[in-house]
């Protein structure tokens, strides 16, 4: 999804992506701690990172600690571990932020990378990582530059990392008095993004969505009404369109007061937990609740949430005219299942923005498929293509 700003990629000398989901299966057994016996280490998915304790040798700056996102992928049926720094750092040449290693042993993993920047320096860095649980791991890390004229610094800094985890405000918001319409919101590092799925005054169905920072649990954000392409269609780079505002008062996890603004046009609801009413029961595990995304199609995307067995999502796309366009799909997921199964659903004769209210009509289309391979990967097959989605880190 494009959330209409710059998004800083990481460098980690001073201080990439489309849906697919494999098994990871070399970890699995594997009981990680004394206090861990039924504990199975799962690497994969997004983890929250901080570097400190930098030193240097040789004359050049000191490093910074930094903190952000990465991903780790652990490969189907072997040791082999992929990581990359997706926020919170600056990488030059991009590629520095990936990182290739593997299993050392059960619950330590080296993975690094050698690359010549465009001045000729040479740049490798390598980090090695170890458990503490299921959940958090520090480590340390070694960076080494050699210039071309001969000279070289080293930095060596310490590494914490934790899983990532969803704010409890994240998921499908509604208005119980105005079935068939509500919002998706996921925060990550007191950022929020939020889709709107609505209607037009026709009643065909439209999505906006807004973007920014949260602070003292509430939100302001632009109204951005996309246009893009046909889904069948060459992909095209989608256009916003501000439309209006956003704010929500999420000081309550189990409800929250969305005020808007559209073309003009002013409201308020009180929105409460959608999947509460769907299924009540313990969510997903897996990192699986929230925004999801094609990078070889930004501008569309799918939201997610998972529940008691049951998985509620939207795919967030265009129609034939370029306007935007949304489909729901429901069924059962059990936190064992590795693959979804859905007949997506078109809603039409909704309420529009300011309307009274009409309870619109779902008609059924075609089946959706998405196969797991990690927490941050997957494999979407729609009418017999396959659209490699991963998680959406902003």
């Amino acid at each position: 999804m494009n959330n209409n700003s710059l998004i800083p990629i990481c460098l980690i000398l001073l201080t990439a992506w489309c849906f697919q989901f494999e098994t990871p299966s070399y970890a699995a057994g594997i009981s990680i701690g004394k206090d861990a016996d039924s504990a199975y280490l799962d690497i994969n998915g997004l983890w929250d990172f901080k570097t400190s304790d930098y030193t240097v040798t040789g004359t050049c700056p000191p490093g910074n600690p930094a903190s952000g996102t990465m991903s780790l992928t652990n490969e189907a049926n072997s040791t082999r571990v992929t990581l990359v720094f997706l926020s919170g750092m600056t990488c030059s040449p991009n590629e520095a932020c990936v990182y290739r290693g593997a299993f050392q042993t059960e619950k330590n993993v080296v993975v690094s990378n050698h690359l010549t920047d465009s001045s000729g320096g040479t740049i490798t860095n390598t980090i090695s990582l170890t458990w503490a649980s299921p959940t958090s791991a520090y480590g340390t890390g070694v960076s080494v530059y050699n210039f071309s004229n001969g000279l070289s610094c080293t930095w060596n800094y310490k590494l914490n990392l934790t899983k990532h985890e969803g704010s409890d405000k994240n998921g499908w918001w509604y208005d119980k008095d105005a079935l068939g319409s509500g919002i998706s919101i996921e925060i990550q590092n007191s950022k929020l993004f939020m889709g709107w799925y609505t209607y037009d005054k026709n009643g065909n169905p439209i999505w906006m969505s807004a973007y920014g920072m949260v602070t003292n649990d509430k939100f302001s954000g632009t109204l951005y009404k996309w246009h893009g392409w046909y889904i069948e269609d060459a992909y095209s780079l989608p256009t916003p369109e501000p439309v209006g505002t956003a704010n929500l008062d999420l000081t309550d996890d189990n409800s929250t007061i969305f005020t808007w603004t559209y073309n003009g046009i002013s409201g308020n609801a009180t929105m409460v937990k959608f999947m509460e009413s769907l299924a009540p029961g313990e969510k997903d595990p897996r990192n699986i609740q929230g925004w999801w995304y094609c990078p070889a199609m930004d501008g569309m995307g799918l939201f997610m949430e998972a529940q008691a067995d049951v998985m509620f999502l939207a795919w967030y796309n265009y129609d034939i005219f370029g306007n935007p366009l949304w489909w729901t799909a429901s069924d059962t997921f059990k936190p064992t299942d590795e693959t979804f199964v859905a007949t997506l659903k078109e809603w039409h004769g909704g309420q529009c923005p300011g309307c009274s209210y009409e309870m619109p009509t779902a008609f059924d289309k075609e089946k959706i498929v998405l196969e797991f391979v990690s927490d941050s990967t997957a494999r979407l097959v729609w009418q017999g293509r396959v659209f490699n989605i991963e998680r959406f880190v902003f």
